[in-house]
């Protein structure tokens, strides 16, 4: 299983099935990847994982976190950041075509 996800096998993650969810979220001087696994209550495995970038990060390092969250986001399911993206922006641009017939609509109220 860890060949198909070659990014988090190579930050240590060994049971990547166990994985339940994950988040990214800047602190003040870094990014931190917080991974938490699903483990039987008299487990003696983490149950969570942070992973520590700069906030200020080079080609390479930004590769990797890229492709550790696309790795979690296939893994767990999810749309990809690319599509989720796309689809923010179709709705952020239906709700201002809304805004601009309704605003088209009581200018022409206004002056008719």
């Amino acid at each position: 299983m860890s060949q198909a996800y070659p990014t988090l096998a190579a930050m240590g993650i060994e049971n990547i099935n166990a994985i339940s969810r994950f988040r990214l979220r800047d602190a003040d001087d870094h990014k931190e990847l917080k991974v938490w696994f699903e483990h039987a209550a008299d487990s003696c495995q983490p149950s969570s994982l942070k992973f520590r970038f700069p906030q200020v990060i080079d080609r390479e390092v930004a590769k990797t976190l890229d492709a550790a969250i696309e790795e979690l986001e296939q893994l767990l399911g999810r749309e990809s950041s690319r599509e989720r993206l796309l689809l923010e922006l179709g709705r952020f641009e239906q709700v201002m075509n809304d805004k601009m017939n309704e605003l088209r609509q009581r200018m022409s109220r206004l002056a008719g």
